[in-house]
């Protein structure tokens, strides 16, 4: 009982915590509405007994239903309640628009400021987002899924009058369309500017086309000056205009728009130079050596004998024969094949009888025989007489055919988020402190391995997510705490794709753990009520390459 009469009590309060900005008084309800003057504008809200944002007031004891409520609250006509109370619209998949972290604040909720680089089932590119599209997250450019603004209504050059408008139920992507002001302001215009009281505008110069979702610093132009403000996401489109990503805003603000054209830059194209190495080839000169082959001549004498009555010598002759040299040419490619041709000659010997004294010579005429040899091939042949050679036959040997094995690159990324945002709030209702003090982590591990070969890529991927959220609430130093640690979501993905790209398995390697971590503290004054949100984000990765012949 204790804590429901806690919860009634700040519902109670939380109800009536609504209000909106105009130029003047005249724009709050004419009987129901409450101005409170401000620097240059003033807020309007309802009296005790009236629902409303201060510009529309409608009486309790008459409200039936749940128009009677501002956005992001509910009438409950339970007897003893009769109020509006804030609806949990992270709990609701129809209202919450958020892909990733939700956020419930008192009358709205908040996504995560910054671009989500986790799906449940895929890790998004540095130009994609998570988002939801037909009920189903998933990666994907905003560039193409996108909502309009009409960019007109928000220029900077335009003083605020009437009731102010607020971007602070936008949520998701949007591209500004209009004649003019079809991007956000750079650098600061003022405050009571742009259709509200202190406007944002971006603190920079707009991304290029090719540099992906960049986060742009935010600008708060308020009455005491122009400070930061956070900041969002923003990219430039080849469409030649620029997207940005609403998160919704704990302010009623609008974000300025410039009057002037421009043109989307574009990012110049990188180049790459390839250096081909140069082998310079030194010929070397193998000396030739020509054998040469000496036939050798022989010469047979044979001698014949004349007996005469008298005394006969015989003088035997010896022709000498000059050798003949025969050099043959080589061809390293030629079978040598060795023919050898001997001639023989069949000497005739008469026996002779020489006596000592020589009257008078006969000569008998001698006949010389040479036996050649001549190579019938290029290679060099040695002969030896009266011997035959028999050709020599080389054998041919194939050498066996080698198949070169095929390489697979296995690729693994690990990809480790941790998400942790704090955020206190102290609000003073009737002259109560009412805080606030949220805890929300989300542990994410995101696990793809990735198999390439020549023709096809197979992809595995594990996606684990573990959302922990606290809240403790304090009104008069009586805190009630609410925990929600829910059980790890996980999902796997398998798919395979041809390998359309030329398989060039040296351009793939390793990469060492790197961390980044990313603070952003966002502290918003709003008259009782003071805010501070400080979201850290903790990001490993790590890609581990690995070949495999198969």
């Amino acid at each position: 009982m204790k804590t429901l009469a806690l919860l009634s009590f700040l519902a109670l309060f939380l109800g009536t915590a609504n209000s909106q900005n105009a130029l003047t008084c005249s724009s709050c309800h004419a009987t129901a509405g409450i101005c409170t003057q401000n620097t240059g504008y003033v807020t309007c809200s309802c009296t005790s007994g009236y629902i409303g944002n201060g510009i529309n007031c409608t009486a309790i004891a008459s409200c039936t239903t749940e128009t009677c409520c501002s956005s992001g609250y509910t009438w409950d006509n339970r007897v003893g309640y009769k109020l509006c109370t804030d609806i949990n619209e992270c709990t609701d998949p129809t209202l919450n628009t958020c892909a990733s972290t939700c956020t419930n604040k008192v009358g709205m909720y908040l996504c995560a400021s910054t671009r989500s680089a986790l799906c449940p089932t895929a890790a998004c590119g540095y130009d994609q987002d998570c988002l939801k599209i037909g009920g189903a997250i998933q990666c994907a450019d905003p560039c193409l899924n996108y909502q309009l603004l009409n960019g007109d209504s928000r220029l900077s050059t335009i003083n605020s009058t009437g009731a102010f408008a607020t971007d602070r139920w936008n949520f998701g992507w949007f591209r500004y369309n209009g004649s003019v002001g079809l991007r956000m302001k750079e650098s600061c215009v003022g405050p009571i500017k742009c259709g509200s009281a202190e406007p944002f505008s971006i603190n920079g110069t707009h991304p290029a086309i090719g540099d992906g979702v960049v986060l742009m610093p935010l600008l708060a132009n308020t009455v005491s000056g122009c400070v930061a403000a956070g900041t969002i996401p923003v990219k430039a489109c080849s469409g030649g205009y620029y997207v940005y990503k609403f998160s919704g805003s704990l302010k009623y603000e609008v974000y300025c728009t410039d009057p002037s054209a421009f043109v989307v830059p574009t990012l110049p194209p990188t180049t790459t130079t390839t250096t081909t190495p140069t082998t310079t080839t030194t010929p070397t000169t193998t000396p030739t050596t020509t054998p040469t082959t000496t036939t050798p001549t022989t010469t047979t004498t044979t001698p014949t004998t004349t007996t005469t009555p008298t005394t006969t010598t015989t003088t035997p002759t010896t022709t000498t024969t000059t050798p003949t040299t025969t050099t043959p040419t080589t061809t390293p490619t030629t079978t040598p094949t060795t023919t050898t041709t001997p001639t023989t000659t069949t000497p005739t010997t008469t026996p002779t009888t020489t006596p000592t004294t020589t009257t008078t010579p006969t000569t008998t005429p001698t006949t010389t025989t040479t036996p050649t040899t001549t190579p019938t091939t290029t290679q060099p042949a040695t002969t030896t007489a009266s011997t035959t050679t028999p050709p020599t036959t080389t054998p041919t040997t194939l050498l066996p055919t080698t198949t070169q094995p095929t390489i697979n690159i296995t690729m693994t990324t690990i990809i480790s988020t941790i998400v942790i945002s704090v955020t206190s709030t102290v609000d003073t209702v009737n002259g109560t402190d009412v805080s606030y003090l949220e805890v929300n982590e989300t542990n994410s591990v995101y696990t793809e391995v990735k198999t390439i070969s020549n023709s096809t890529i197979n992809i595995n991927s594990n996606n684990s997510v573990t959302p922990f959220y606290t809240k403790i609430t304090t009104v008069v130093d009586n805190p009630v705490a609410f925990t929600n640690n829910l059980a790890p979501q996980i999902s796997n993905n398998a798919t395979v794709v041809p390998n359309q790209q030329p398989f060039q398995p040296k351009l793939y390697s390793s990469t060492p753990p790197q961390t980044k971590t990313v603070t952003e503290t966002i502290t918003i004054n709003e008259g009782n009520l003071t805010q501070t949100t400080t979201t850290t984000t903790i990001t490993t990765k790590e890609v581990i390459v690995a070949q495999r012949l198969i």
